[in-house]
């Protein structure tokens, strides 16, 4: 048995708020927003928040209930179904550390853009783009983020996201209200929340509901499984779902109020990505008196984020490491920290004064199309195949429903075997003809 091994949470809220922050990104900050923002506002939210409270629960609990019945990581849980799903296993985790490799690259700017706006300076994105500062910025960020994981689980991952969840709620909720009582703040709360009922007919609003559901609640990274894998004792799996979930849905929301109340204020139009948090942002922030303290906070906040999930997904290959080849936390934290140095340096070139692309296509946008886009969705459609189809459903349900007052019938798992394969498959046919 390894070191990792003998590794478990602290306490029961510790788990909740490492689950928490592996769930909430950066991606609640900017992505969630546009998303809703683009696909009807309060007609595009109804869908989501549908398949948020079922599929998603349900997806979240087969995540916890594996890792806490193997109490392995992603690739040996895989190979104690069956050796012959090894690979499965392999795949996940191989997706969330290349996520993971460029990911650390956009943390890397907006760690640039809190020293700017904390020195009272406001960074212009491509001026920024064209130094060798999203480079040292990137290994800044690593830097981090591995410090945190080589602490091992109850010392570095656990304390980490008690005070950064804290901090991250703590900043949110008066930026929030500060944001929506600015003038003219009504029209952006109007842009995100108003429903256009025309479009809650359309398929495609609920593929990307089902997609953006993936994406906010962490699901095929393969981290919710393996912090599920530390649980000992006696846990109610789906009180601590329920409560992340919340919690998950609950700072998306309030990151659409803040960020289109903040656009909406300076009359400028709403744009999706990237260039809404480095572009429209700063400026915004730039006119408003307080704006360095304002946006000082803000970038502090999207830095809290992201680094909670970079953990997270740091320590799903990390974790398989330590199961497979059996070595210590500190050993197989270093061997993942230079190969994201490998891997992730392209990604951070690729938006650098080298301007490194790939066939015309910058690196790190290719590699956020082919693993952020397709690869987190087909790891779900694996992770969901595998154990829906070769796991006892019984043995499944006595995990989920042990310590809970309320049991999860064996109907459910019957409805994510034949149901959640259909609808990844529609999902990513429909992203990739969009």
């Amino acid at each position: 048995m390894t070191e990792e091994q003998y590794q478990t949470w602290g306490s029961g809220m510790g788990f909740i708020l490492a689950c928490i922050g592996s769930a909430v990104g950066i991606g609640n900050i900017w992505r969630f927003p546009y998303i809703v923002g683009e696909n009807g506002g309060g007609a595009f939210l109804l869908p989501f928040l549908v398949i948020v409270a079922s599929f998603g629960l349900l997806l979240m609990l087969l995540e916890f209930s594996i890792g806490r019945r193997y109490k392995l990581s992603i690739v040996s849980g895989m190979a104690n179904i069956s050796k012959n799903f090894k690979w499965g296993g392999a795949v996940i985790a191989i997706v969330a550390f290349a996520m993971l490799s460029y990911y650390l690259v956009i943390l890397g700017w907006i760690l640039s853009f809190f020293i700017s706006n904390a020195a009272q300076s406001f960074l212009d994105f491509d001026q920024f783009t064209q130094s060798y500062y999203p480079i040292l910025s990137f290994f800044a960020v690593l830097g981090i983020t591995f410090i945190i994981v080589r602490r091992g689980i109850s010392s570095g991952i656990e304390q980490f996201n008690k005070v950064g969840i804290l901090f991250l709620i703590g900043i949110i909720v008066p930026l929030m209200v500060y944001a929506i009582m600015l003038p003219n703040a009504t029209e952006g709360i109007s842009y995100f929340l108003e429903p256009d009922l025309t479009k809650i007919s359309e398929p495609h609003i609920w593929s990307t509901a089902f997609g953006q559901a993936f994406f906010s609640l962490s699901l095929g990274s393969g981290s919710l499984l393996t912090y599920g894998s530390y649980l000992r004792g006696k846990h109610s799996l789906i009180r601590s779902s329920s409560i992340i979930i919340s919690a998950n849905t609950m700072i998306s929301i309030f990151a659409g109020l803040m960020i289109f109340s903040f656009v909406f204020s300076s009359g400028m139009d709403p744009q999706g990505g990237i260039p809404l948090i480095f572009d429209v942002l700063p400026t915004v922030f730039s006119d408003m008196s307080w704006g360095f303290f304002v946006g000082a906070v803000f970038f502090f906040l999207l830095l809290v984020a992201g680094l909670t999930s970079a953990v997270g997904l740091f320590q799903v290959p990390n974790a398989s490491l330590q199961d497979v080849f059996k070595i210590s936390n500190k050993k197989s934290s270093v061997i993942i920290g230079l190969a994201l140095v490998a891997i992730g340096l392209p990604s951070s070139l690729s938006y650098s004064a080298v301007d490194l692309d790939l066939f015309g296509v910058s690196f790190l946008d290719g590699m956020d199309h082919i693993f952020g886009i397709y690869g987190i969705t087909i790891s779900e459609l694996i992770f969901v195949v595998i154990v829906t189809w070769f796991v006892d459903k019984k043995k499944i349900l006595e995990h989920i429903n042990s310590t809970s007052r309320f049991n999860i019938p064996p109907i459910a798992i019957s409805i994510l075997k034949y149901t959640v394969p259909v609808v990844i498959v529609i999902t990513l046919v429909t992203t990739a003809l969009t």
